[in-house]
């Protein structure tokens, strides 16, 4: 026992010189960094010094704009997101929104089953939409559902990418300018 109890104290005492001397040596490696740090700072021209200290300027001021820029919101895109995202035999009359992303919309429909089928879209784009609530809605005489609707939007929406279409190309047409000339 008093032999494992003397290993235990020689290996404990060797763990600290063995701490100690790498302390030591990061000490020393650390003041020889700063002594470098130092005269690499003597040289230098105080030109160049000036443009460093403008260069730095400049940097600072381009990472407040992007700054500001990553964190701007893009309200249009709520626009483009609700076309994007409604049938086209509903149309909506009255837009508000508020800065926290709830939006009130007024609308017509041409009849109720498209009124279902709109609110399941809705429903269903639950990646840039958080919740739907307050859905009224009224058959018309001319048949039309006309409806009230509150969306509380995911902030996202405002990062918004509408899906491009595919553009078909079109069919050339002889120019007129050349069929004129045609004898």
């Amino acid at each position: 026992m008093d032999l494992l109890f003397y290993f235990s104290c020689a290996l404990l005492v060797a763990t600290v010189l063995a701490y100690l001397v790498f302390a030591s040596k990061v000490y020393l490696q650390q003041k020889k960094m700063n002594e470098l740090d130092k005269k690499i700072a003597v040289y230098g021209t105080d030109e160049q010094k000036q443009a460093e200290k403008t260069v730095f300027e400049y940097r600072k001021r381009v990472d407040d704009f992007a700054n500001i820029i990553g964190k701007h919101r893009i309200s249009s895109n709520v626009f483009a997101f609700l076309e994007e995202n409604t049938l086209p035999n509903v149309s909506f009359f009255n837009f508000s929104m508020s800065q926290a992303g709830d939006v009130n919309l007024a609308g017509e429909a041409e009849d109720m089953p498209t009124l279902s089928r709109q609110f399941h879209i809705f429903e269903q784009n639950k990646e840039y939409i958080d919740k739907i609530g307050n859905l009224n809605s009224v058959l018309g005489a001319n048949g039309k559902a006309r409806f009230t609707l509150s969306i509380t939007l995911n902030p996202k929406v405002f990062a918004y990418q509408p899906k491009t279409t595919p553009q078909v190309p079109q069919p050339e047409t002889p120019d007129d300018s050349l069929i004129s000339q045609v004898p």
